[in-house]
């Protein structure tokens, strides 16, 4: 019996042992490493930092076409709120007229943007509060019933049972009439 026991036991451990074996690692601190060309799409796609006022002075002053500046504007998400002192500086130092109504239309489309996600966040905050008031009226009600539950919170009432039945009946409710 001992024997068997213990044959038992060594098969047992051995199955782990293969079955653990068998399995794949799968070490949190394995590194993957991405491809040249995957690497260069992940860089392509992360958005670049917004020019600055100078940054595109200076590039309109180094005769980058206008479109090719409106493009990068576009792709960086560059905006400015500017004031009519500052367009007009900028106009006098070179800047195209179409880039300083790309950076006023940008900055637009920012503010309208910020606004609707402003009123959305409004509408969640009010639907959450008026949930949470909802829940705590139904908590309310539930607790303070006016109505008598005989499943309520104490469960059922103990009555225990008349020990001569009801008057006029005779056990499991056959009527006796004199």
């Amino acid at each position: 019996m001992r024997t068997r026991f213990v044959h038992a036991a060594l098969q047992a451990s051995a199955a782990l042992l293969l079955i653990s074996c068998a399995a794949p690692s799968s070490s949190p601190q394995a590194i993957q490493r991405l491809d040249p060309a995957e690497l260069a799409v992940l860089e392509a796609a992360r958005a670049a930092r917004p020019l600055s006022l100078d940054e595109i002075v200076r590039r309109s002053r180094a005769g980058v076409g206008t479109a090719a500046l409106l493009d990068e504007i576009r792709r960086t998400g560059t905006r400015h709120a500017l004031t009519p002192a500052e367009a007009q500086r900028l106009r006098e130092q070179g800047v195209a007229a179409e880039v300083l109504d790309e950076l006023a239309a940008a900055e637009a489309r920012a503010a309208r943007d910020q606004a609707t996600a402003d009123k959305v966040r409004r509408a969640t905050e009010q639907a959450a509060a008026e949930d949470r008031a909802r829940a705590e009226a139904e908590r309310r009600r539930r607790a303070y019933s006016p109505y008598y539950d005989p499943l309520g919170p104490y469960g059922r009432p103990f009555y225990p049972a008349y020990p001569y039945g009801y008057p006029g009946y005779f056990g499991g409710g056959v009527l006796i009439r004199r």
